[in-house]
């Protein structure tokens, strides 16, 4: 024969049920909020992200250029979604798309305006996965910084670049140098590359071939 239950027993009982509740709620948020809904099914192969960020490279050129301090490709290999982009860190590489959103910085998704072959894209950005960071931000030197790595793979069907280069400015908009630039190219022994040919990411995202799409934080 069973003993019959307390009112302490059901009075745990009921505790627990509600703890396991709580915790249930709270893990669904969590996942919530780490990927919002819809976005993941959203991007495509190809699309580019732009972000901004406060570290002091980022700071510095986002003063010199505009809201954005990097820019990444978007990658779909089955179900995963992956980015390839260039950062000091890491040089040119592969990595999930859920590390970039680990940083917690604002990310704007762009697409391409015309017709381009992705899978061509893609191919050519592989091909650069192993090449160290341009902190020298020089062209052909061996080397990729992130809007460099962009300007580099995106062509049309016809080859040519679907990003131009310009002169680059690394003056802030008063028209002063950043301690940060004077400081970054005096290590590497060299003068700031003032008008020297080159790209940047706000540069990128105000192209006429592209089109902003959405955010993804």
């Amino acid at each position: 024969m069973f003993a019959r239950p307390n009112h302490h027993s059901f009075f745990v009982m009921r505790q627990l049920r509600l703890i396991i509740l709580w915790l249930a709620a709270m893990l669904c948020g969590v996942a919530g909020a780490a990927q919002p809904s819809g976005w993941a099914d959203s991007l495509r192969s190809g699309d580019l992200l732009f972000v901004g960020d406060s570290t002091g490279m980022g700071q510095a050129v986002q003063e010199s250029t505009g809201r954005f301090s990097h820019v990444a490709i978007v990658e779909r290999r089955g179900g995963s979604l992956y980015v390839i982009d260039a950062t000091p860190a890491n040089g040119v590489a592969r990595r999930p798309l859920g590390q970039l959103l680990e940083e917690g910085m604002p990310v704007d998704v762009y697409r391409l305006t015309v017709p381009f072959d992705t899978a061509a894209m893609l191919a050519r950005a592989q091909e650069q996965i192993g090449q160290p960071y341009d902190n020298a931000f020089l062209p052909d030197n061996g080397a990729l910084y992130c809007s460099e790595l962009i300007c580099t793979v995106y062509l049309s069907r016809q080859g040519k670049p679907l990003f131009s280069t310009k002169p680059m400015n690394w003056r802030d908009a008063d028209g002063n140098m950043p301690d940060y630039w004077v400081e970054h190219f005096r290590k590497l022994g060299m003068p700031v590359p003032e008008g020297v040919e080159g790209t940047n990411p706000a540069d990128l995202a105000r192209s006429s071939v592209l089109k902003y799409a959405f955010s993804l934080q």
